[in-house]
């Protein structure tokens, strides 16, 4: 029985040190990751936006955040026991996230291709501010779980509004070789 278990254990060690092939991706492969954000116009996709981000393909999340925190009022009255109120209005602050936000993870699957996971988030700010000082803000948000074909960009969210708007969310992986070049380019 102990002859067993070490060979199976002897097996199990070489096959986690067999090295990969030269050109196959690996769990320590760069993969580059870029994200368009964009609207339609008359027909017409145009980018507004664009994020990329390198991560390795083992899986592990990365994130990724650009933009800024921007301050949005509240206004709030003292008000007395019996309900009136007692002084003039107060302002205060919080403050939100405006911008890209992404955390993904990704690994390649026996064809090659790229799985990735996780969350993008895009927000900015619209149009004037409210009377009250209160800002618009456009959001879109999407939990990616997609097979990638590498280098073909895969729309992952769209959103068309009333007024005609559409804005998008685009997403495509690339496989990076030793030196950070794309593998596909070659």
């Amino acid at each position: 029985m102990r002859s067993k278990q070490a060979c199976l254990v002897l097996l199990t060690a070489v096959a986690l040190v067999l090295p990969v092939s030269a050109g196959e991706p690996g769990l320590d492969t760069n993969v580059l990751v870029t994200f368009n954000v964009g609207s339609v116009d008359n027909g017409k996709d145009v980018v507004l936006k664009t994020y990329e981000m390198v991560l390795s393909a083992n899986g592990e999340p990365i994130e990724m955040s650009t933009g800024a925190r921007v301050p949005i009022p509240t206004t709030s009255f003292k008000v007395s026991d019996d309900g009136t109120r007692v002084a003039a209005p107060v302002t205060s602050y919080t403050y939100q996230q405006i911008g890209f936000t992404a955390k993904v993870s990704a690994r390649f699957d026996e064809h090659g291709s790229i799985q990735l996971r996780g969350r993008v988030e895009d927000s900015s700010l619209t149009g004037p501010p409210t009377a009250d000082g209160r800002p618009f803000i456009q959001s879109m948000q999407q939990h990616i779980s997609a097979t990638l074909e590498e280098g073909k960009p895969l729309r992952i969210n769209r959103v068309d509004e009333i007024d005609m708007r559409t804005f998008f969310i685009q997403v495509q992986a690339e496989q990076l070789d030793d030196g950070g070049e794309r593998v596909a380019a070659k």
